[in-house]
């Protein structure tokens, strides 16, 4: 008696959403399902569309369900995140067809694209970033510093030290040997117009001279005899140009 009641009672609730078996083998018109036992639904959503009839076979219409619970979760995250509603336009429906939208800079989880400038934040309420197609432009600011102090100018190279003064280089001793005056008078034997040609030193003297028959070695002759001998007049001027 009680199963009967129960099975009373589920023909009841399912009746309004159940068209009997097909005839001629042809869903009525309004079917979204077909149940286990032959029988039809049009029930709105799949989920206990055939409570009661062995289950759902077979499916006709799309499931909305899955829909409203996206749109119900999606309205219950912006409800309770206050960032839902910021992150909204950054991210757009996910492109037709596989395309992916002009301007989108990245994708999210859930296959919806972003166009947020940034990669941080831009798919928050979505799953989180699968793939960034655009830099984010981090790097440039970090290195990119106008409050840093300018490099200290490098040190200016110190003077070159000052050349020494070259010393003057000693006097190159004269080959010329010094002339000496050995005797305090002049040598016997002079004759009008000779010269004294001093022998170590190859130079004669004129008359009336300080060294004029007065050197150690050294001979009289005339002053023709001694530039031909090779000897030469002291102080550069000959005797007979004085």
């Amino acid at each position: 008696m009680k199963g009967t009641f129960k099975a009373a009672m589920a023909a009841i609730i399912v009746a309004p959403l159940l068209i009997g078996q097909i005839s001629a083998g042809q869903a009525p018109a309004g079917a979204t399902g077909q149940c286990k036992d032959g029988t039809y639904t049009s029930a709105a959503t799949k989920s206990g569309a055939c409570r009661g009839h062995q289950g759902v076979d077979k499916w006709f219409a799309s499931d909305t369900a899955g829909a409203k619970s996206d749109a119900s979760k999606s309205a219950k995250t912006s409800s309770t995140n206050p960032n839902s509603a910021a992150s909204a336009p950054k991210a757009s429906a996910a492109a037709a067809a596989g395309a992916m939208p002009a301007g989108a800079t990245g994708q999210c989880k859930d296959g919806t694209y972003t166009s947020a400038a940034t990669k941080s934040g831009a798919c928050r309420g979505h799953e989180g970033v699968d793939k960034w197609f655009a830099d984010t432009g981090a790097g440039a600011a970090k290195t990119s510093n106008p409050g840093a102090p300018a490099p200290a100018p490098a040190p200016a190279a110190a003077p070159a030290p000052a050349a020494k003064p070259v010393p003057a280089a000693a006097p190159a001793p004269s080959s010329q040997p010094r002339e000496t005056a050995t005797r305090t008078a002049p040598a016997p034997g002079a004759t009008a117009g000779s010269v004294w040609v001093n022998t170590d030193s190859n130079v004669y003297h004129c008359p009336g001279t300080h060294y004029y028959g007065t050197t150690k070695e050294g001979k009289y002759m005339s002053e023709a005899d001694a530039v031909k001998a090779g000897a030469r007049p002291a102080g550069g001027k000959a005797c007979s140009a004085k």
